[in-house]
């Protein structure tokens, strides 16, 4: 039986335990937040001065603020060769009611995919992976139900996620309402997903094939199965469209240090130009700035602008070199990109857009879910 068909039997079966207040149209498209990565990113870790540069030049160079990266085009150095991406559908289906109990009941799809594209361009799916979550609160039931959900989704597709239960993501939205919390559990979830899939792709990388993962490299399950590869340098860039917009930089020592915020960092890198790369995570993770577009081809002077991460095992910094072989070959990553159909065409990677459709699918749509899935 398909998993949808297989929740609408859980769900009917649960409706005899419990009394519930059904969703409007049977299931309700939850809409995600847009500063969701940014609000997340803020759990990764409590840090907000960034003034360790972490990456060394050559001979002793010094490091400069802002350095340019003139785009490599994948027929001169064909250096990213996979890529990861994740994503999710969220319905809210109904509240669940014993007595004076009450959990709202969620039903999400999550998946991640893994690209590979060959020297010609053409892409071809590696890896792909697809699961459906049953959410609600284990705090909000009585044992009995709890027990007696957890056995009408036993021996099936369906996985069981208790909302209450803490994690790293979901701290951001503990002093949320159960409902908004779902949204967080789903992601970190996915993002579990994402890491799993990574495991098994980096076996095949090297100096010459890297990995491009969206999203940032600092969610615990990634960073810390990345710092016990045994690497000094581990093929993988994380590369995140969205990112918090309150640190503050120290740029140099003494009195001519210099202080930025993040807008006016960025609101100073020019087009095809990266910053320097800072120390995040205790020296675990560098991270810098690269402009794909430039200012006056976008609405803010935030747009266009991606954050780059790399994990660094060894916890030194990073060769100035490579950082700028990096944002050179992801500068020409730009094109092509889906202009006008997604809010954020001004910063995506063609091949990770492909990959992110490619999970969207082999999701249910909104209609099959809506039909299905009923609590009658």
């Amino acid at each position: 039986m398909e998993p949808a068909r297989q929740i609408r039997e859980i769900l009917k079966a649960l409706r005899e335990k419990v009394d519930v207040l059904p969703a409007a149209g049977g299931a309700l498209e939850d809409m995600l937040h847009p500063d969701a990565e940014e609000q997340e990113e803020r759990v990764f870790t409590d840090e907000r001065t960034f003034d360790a540069i972490w990456e060394r030049a050559k001979g002793g160079e010094r490091v400069s603020l802002y350095r340019p990266t003139p785009s490599i085009a994948r027929a001169e150095k064909h250096l990213f060769r996979y890529f990861l991406d994740g994503s999710l559908r969220s319905y809210f289906l109904g509240t669940a009611l014993e007595g004076d109990r009450d959990t709202p009941v969620h039903y999400a799809q999550i998946g991640a995919c893994v690209l590979y594209r060959r020297d010609d361009g053409t892409v071809q799916r590696e890896h792909l992976k697809v699961r459906h979550l049953l959410l609600a609160s284990k705090q909000r039931l009585s044992e009995e139900a709890w027990l007696f959900l957890e056995s009408l989704c036993r021996n099936t597709p369906v996985v069981l996620e208790d909302l209450a239960m803490p994690d790293f993501i979901s701290r951001a939205y503990s002093d949320m309402d159960l409902r908004v919390r779902a949204g967080g559990k789903t992601r970190y979830k996915m993002r579990e997903l994402e890491a799993e899939l990574m495991q098994e792709i980096l076996p095949k990388l090297s100096d010459t094939c890297w990995l491009v993962a969206d999203g940032s490299l600092m969610f615990q399950p990634v960073l810390q199965s990345l710092m016990k590869c045994g690497k000094t340098m581990i093929p993988v860039l994380g590369v995140s469209k969205n990112f918090r917009k309150d640190p503050q930089f120290v740029f140099g020592r003494g009195p001519r240090a210099e202080r930025f915020s993040v807008y006016s960092l960025l609101a100073n890198l020019k087009h095809e130009h990266r910053t320097a790369a800072f120390s995040a995570y205790h020296g675990q993770v560098a991270f810098w700035y690269v402009r794909l577009r430039p200012q006056g081809a976008v609405d803010y002077p935030l747009m266009g602008v991606v954050k780059c991460e790399l994990v660094t095992p060894n916890q030194e910094p990073v060769p100035t070199e490579l950082i700028d072989l990096l944002s050179s070959v992801l500068v020409a990553e730009r094109n092509v990109t889906p202009h006008g159909r997604d809010r954020r065409w001004h910063a995506h990677l063609y091949p990770i857009y492909l990959a992110e459709q490619a999970i969207r699918n082999a999701f249910y749509s909104r209609e099959v879910v809506q039909q299905l899935m009923r609590w009658r």
